[in-house]
């Protein structure tokens, strides 16, 4: 589900970069105070479902549109499917050439005979790249376990060798394809050839997910149709494109990518365990639950790559000590410096084991929700996608299926993670890895995340190796996309603002049915576009608290809950709630602060609405 055959096959003996963790220090992950990290946490933003457009079915130049064409498992043996001329059947790819007055140039002829050329040829060649797939795998643990010796060359190794004889044999067959010229100067030329089905080696988890899981994230989702140039382009389509010009984007990369099978070998290999307990509850906790920014995993920690955008966690740690007394551990630390080896850079992974170090250990349960994209192309996201459920139906994927219609997918992992003082200090930080605790876990899809990289935003428009050269991201965003945008949120509307001012309203100790209630009379008569709620609460143990926001409607939102923050004093945020969005803002306005646990005591200081 990402595009790296290339570098797989082709460049595949290099281990992707990322930035190194410090021998002994996380800080490169994030905030490494545990009580500072929240244990749980929701992204505010629609991150929206939708296709990972298969090679298989030449990614957008699929047809979803047309209901004579085959489901996408049979596309590639479909010759028909291009036959009908009618706009509303054409796929994205061809839409987006028609809007550009490029379609007519579409050789479709010379698409069918090459693909057909290449389909004769495709058994041996399939035989062939597996063989040279297995090869790099072997290869890159030569190269691995060659590292300080400067005169291993792999190109030498007989299998150096059979690697570069399959490179010359898989060559020459594409040369016999390339018999069959197409020029290549459409976006749906560009698709089928480079993103689709008429190409060697196309696996059945090939695709766009990479792609989409980036625009997910950082893109407001295409809800609607909308008509430019009299072209009707359809949410599905508007999400092709997004996707598309998503194939390559600026990001944060952590972890490297297991390349190896599900074996014993693979579960002890430095890079299945290069995403360590320890960056894995940072960077949820700091990420979500502190910044409120979405990234993406690979959730399988196997050879295939599974790209999906994070949408929430709760975590459940519990101490393994008793008292104040620490435990003793080999402690490690794992670093990825680069270093020049067998002819290139490679990422080295460096263990550092550190035996009978005291630590505090901690035992802890995550269950990590992310979005799916194996639905039909125009499936629109449940927009009642919540934190405001109990613990049970949050660790269960039925429930969760059934609540979110399958949009939302779960997964639940053990790791110990080792503190340099007890939990409730403050000042307790993260050290060394921590230990995946994975149990008899029997296959990679139920395991830790493989790598987690996050968008940073724009695409790179100076590197197009892999994007679809054709699929102009100007006329994308600002001739398509805002048609298809629900409600268009205006910047230079300046939201109205209403306030408590000062009040002191005493928050009642360790009872839960006994609410702290402020509220706010909202007098413009509007439906709520954007909310966002500045809360300024003095406690000393904000863990004890949650709260919620309650329309005049009655519908509510939690937007702090219980555990949130832990031994941490005060409130002073701005929430953004966006669960409330369409809403009769004119009303009264309610917010509810709940203790559920005795001791620590505090007031509400002053509730501000901003609503447009």
């Amino acid at each position: 589900m990402i595009n790296t055959i290339k570098k797989l096959l082709v460049a595949g003996l290099i281990l992707p970069f990322a930035a190194p963790a410090m021998a002994g220090d996380n800080d490169d992950y994030g905030e490494t105070r545990f009580n500072s990290l929240p244990l749980s946490g929701m992204i505010s933003k629609n991150i929206w479902v939708g296709s990972w457009w298969a090679y298989k079915a030449d990614g957008i130049a699929y047809r979803h549109h047309d209901d004579s064409v085959a489901g996408w498992n049979d596309y590639k043996n479909d010759w028909n499917r291009w036959d009908s001329k009618e706009t509303s059947d054409l796929s994205p790819a061809e839409k987006f050439d028609k809007l550009v007055g490029r379609l007519d140039k579409v050789e479709y002829d010379q698409l069918i005979e090459r693909g057909k050329k290449l389909q004769e040829l495709d058994g041996e060649v399939k035989g062939l790249i597996d063989e040279r797939r297995d090869l790099v795998r072997v290869l890159r643990k030569a190269i691995k376990d060659n590292a300080d010796d400067g005169d291993f060359d792999w190109q030498t190794t007989d299998d150096g060798k059979r690697y570069k004889e399959i490179n010359e044999l898989v060559d020459a067959k594409h040369e016999e394809v390339n018999a069959f010229e197409v020029n290549i100067d459409t976006a749906t030329e560009y698709e089928v050839l480079k993103h689709g089905s008429i190409q060697f080696g196309v696996g059945s988890w090939f695709g766009h997910c990479n792609a989409w899981a980036a625009a997910a994230i950082v893109e407001p989702e295409p809800r609607q149709s909308t008509t430019v140039d009299g072209i009707e382009f359809t949410a599905g389509d508007v999400k092709a494109f997004l996707t598309e010009i998503y194939m390559e984007s600026d990001s944060i990369f952590h972890g490297t990518r297991n390349n190896y099978h599900e074996d014993e070998e693979s579960r002890d290999a430095v890079d299945f365990k290069d995403i360590s307990p320890a960056m894995f509850h940072i960077f949820f906790a700091d990420q979500i639950g502190n910044r409120d920014k979405s990234f993406v995993i690979d959730r399988f920690t196997g050879d295939e790559v599974w790209n999906q955008p994070v949408k929430a966690y709760r975590a459940d740690c519990e101490p393994l000590y008793t008292g104040t007394q620490a435990m003793e551990r080999e402690v490690s630390y794992t670093t990825y410096p680069v270093k020049w080896a067998s002819g290139s850079y490679q990422r080295i992974p460096n263990v550092d084991k550190r035996p009978n170090q005291q630590v505090y250990p901690l035992m802890c349960s995550t269950t990590i929700h992310w979005i799916t994209d194996g639905l039909p192309s125009e499936t629109l996201t449940a927009l009642n996608i919540s934190d405001d459920i109990d613990d049970e139906t949050f660790k269960s994927s039925y429930r969760i299926g059934e609540l979110y219609d399958h949009q939302v997918e779960i997964r639940t992992i053990s790791y110990e993670l080792w503190l340099d003082k007890p939990m409730d200090d403050p000042d307790a930080r993260i050290i060394g890895d921590g230990s995946w605790e994975h149990g008899s876990a029997s296959n990679y899809t139920s395991l830790h995340p493989d790598f987690i990289w996050q968008p940073t935003g724009d695409v790179n428009d100076s590197r197009r190796d892999y994007e679809n050269e054709f699929i102009d991201g100007k006329i994308v965003r600002e001739q398509i996309l805002p048609g298809t945008l629900e409600k268009q949120d205006d910047p230079m509307v300046t939201p109205e603002m209403w306030t408590t001012g000062d009040v002191s309203v005493e928050i009642v100790d360790n009872d839960v049915d006994s609410p702290a209630i402020v509220e706010l009379e909202v007098d413009a008569d509007v439906t709520v576009a954007v909310m966002t709620v500045d809360v300024d609460i003095t406690h000393t143990y904000i863990g004890d608290l949650q709260v919620r926001v309650v329309a005049p409607s009655g519908r509510s939102k939690v937007i702090k809950r219980f555990g949130a923050g832990r031994s941490s004093d005060d409130i002073k945020k701005t929430f953004d709630v966006k669960a409330l969005n369409g809403e009769a803002a004119k009303g009264t306005w309610r917010v509810e602060v709940r203790d559920r646990a005795a001791q620590d005591v505090g007031t509400v200081n002053s509730i501000t609405l901003h609503i447009k």
